[in-house]
């Protein structure tokens, strides 16, 4: 099936433009025809799904153009910016396609048993905004979903009435203007009507496996790195949206948005602006009605508490909390979840583990608080996990990458880190986890990619804008182009992740 196919991609065509076509089934790596003797759980991880009202006075795309390879201070930035993606105004419909290859999963590829769960590790907004949440939650519950935003009569982004060579404009280039930079320079095609498809109603599938989710750094911060005050609020669902600063404030700005806390927003002297609708719904997911929208249901925990536990037959999930609430866009947690953690973990001997968050372990050393109790970071998280032999896997995202390691001094005691690429940067996949045992009781867990149901076209005039499905497909094709991403050390191919990294067989002597 197309689903558990690992696209090929064509060479560079003009201006680096590639195509991709379905590829043959992916085979499983370390595979041996081990046979499983009981199944513990079987899960689905998808992660950083980044649902964006792409039109969002709040957001600054301004700022992402100083890392374009054609920017002469591109190579003193020297790192993505992340603010703005050509695609960025399609991802209802990236998460609605993959929802449909979710619910046609009945059991794991291996075990042959049933699907437990589907967990979304984190950053399931792209701007931790109330209608961003919204859309989220009715995409996986199922209803009618209009992913719009401010004046519903028209789109007012980028892309839109307002025309600027950095940004791609997929309708054209007006009268009088220059072709704009992503179609001059780097081959991306004309897509008329797009941006009012792409803000139209649809109906939403809705997941019928159960699902939890886990808090990450863009459903509390914005743009997943500084914390929301009443200012940004105001800014939020204000009239005006900024479209560029000078160059000197721009990067100014650049020097202020870190991934280690305190991150301060931009604060120009002399912006561009253009009217925006005002939309009440932009303002922030606060942390008081966090669980307004996903707690009740489908995780545990309070009002204030983001991270929980959930029992299931022989096996038990831990999710962390891993955002710093105070700014920077990598994590930590406070004191108080740590002795939580311990206190769950050590009381749990004879049951099976899963830690899940949306931070791997690398990326927990955002140890800044305002506070004088320090924040806990990944370094003493590992160090005591790594002690008890009943944990066995991490789950986690935020690295956009399919990613597989393991953390342990020996195979007796240690734990395999199970990163998972996410939904709107390429390769827009997921993973099925089947954790089982075999008639030895040494514990396997068997990794394997899934696609989302985007139709893979080799012509962009091929696709239609009236399908979702379709939509989906062109986002996929677009975030393979991404400029910003063709090479270096941020290359698409590095999401893919090694062989290693994706479709795997993991194992563990037996534990327990």
């Amino acid at each position: 099936m197309r689903y558990f196919s690992r696209f090929a991609k064509s060479a560079p065509l003009d201006k680096g433009w590639r195509k991709i076509a379905p590829g043959p089934q992916e085979k499983h790596f370390g595979y041996n025809d081990v046979s499983p003797a009981q199944s513990l759980i079987n899960l689905i991880h998808i992660s950083d799904t980044h649902i964006c009202d792409a039109q969002s006075p709040a957001r600054v795309e301004y700022l992402d153009r100083f890392a374009d390879p054609h920017q002469p201070v591109s190579h003193l930035i020297g790192s993505l910016v992340g603010t703005y993606r050509a695609h960025e105004f399609l991802t209802a419909q990236v998460l609605e396609s993959m929802i449909q290859v979710i619910n046609s999963i009945e059991f794991g590829p291996i075990t042959k048993t049933p699907i437990t769960s589907v967990v979304i590790t984190g950053d399931m907004t792209d701007n931790a905004q109330i209608n961003e949440m919204n859309w989220f939650t009715t995409l996986l519950e199922g209803g009618k979903i209009t992913p719009d935003s401010g004046d519903n009569s028209k789109w007012e982004g980028f892309g839109g009435e307002h025309y600027s060579p950095h940004f791609w404009n997929p309708h054209g280039t007006p009268a009088g203007e220059v072709d704009d930079f992503p179609r001059k320079l780097y081959g991306f095609p004309v897509i008329p009507e797009i941006l009012d498809a792409a803000r139209s109603s649809f109906v939403a599938t809705g997941l019928t496996h159960p699902w939890l989710t886990v808090h990450g750094n863009h459903d509390a911060l914005l743009q997943g790195t500084v914390a929301p005050d009443d200012l940004l609020r105001s800014l939020a669902v204000s009239s005006e949206k900024i479209i560029e600063l000078p160059d000197e404030e721009a990067i100014q700005a650049l020097r202020q948005v870190s991934e280690i806390g305190p991150a301060t927003y931009p604060t120009p002297t002399s912006p561009v602006t253009i009217p925006a609708t005002p939309d009440l719904l932009r303002d922030f997911v606060r942390p008081h009605n966090w669980a307004s929208f996903i707690l009740p249901t489908h995780s545990a925990g309070s009002d204030s508490q983001k991270y929980w536990r959930r029992d299931f037959d022989k096996v038990t999930i831990i999710a962390l909390d891993t955002v710093n609430p105070y700014g920077g866009w990598q994590g930590s947690i406070d004191q108080q979840q740590f002795e939580w953690l311990k206190s769950n973990v050590e009381s749990l001997q004879d049951r099976y583990l899963i830690i899940t968050s949306h931070h791997p372990v690398e990326d927990i050393f955002n140890g800044y608080t305002p506070y004088e109790q320090p924040r806990v970071i990944g370094i003493e998280i590992e160090s005591f996990l790594m002690s008890q032999p009943q944990v066995i896997a991490w789950l986690c995202g935020h690295t956009h990458r399919n990613r597989i390691s393991y953390h342990g001094l020996n195979q007796d005691r240690g734990f395999w880190q199970i990163e998972t690429a996410s939904l709107i940067d390429w390769p827009q996949e997921g993973r099925i986890v089947e954790v089982f045992l075999d008639q030895n009781e040494d514990i396997f867990i068997m990794l394997t990619q899934i696609n989302h149901n985007g139709v893979v076209a080799s012509e962009i005039t091929e696709y239609s804008v009236d399908q979702i499905n379709d939509l989906a497909g062109i986002s996929r094709l677009l975030s393979l182009n991404d400029w910003q991403r063709r090479q270096g050390k941020f290359a698409i191919e590095i999401n893919e992740g090694e062989s290693t990294d994706r479709s795997r067989l993991l194992r563990l002597p037996r534990r327990i």
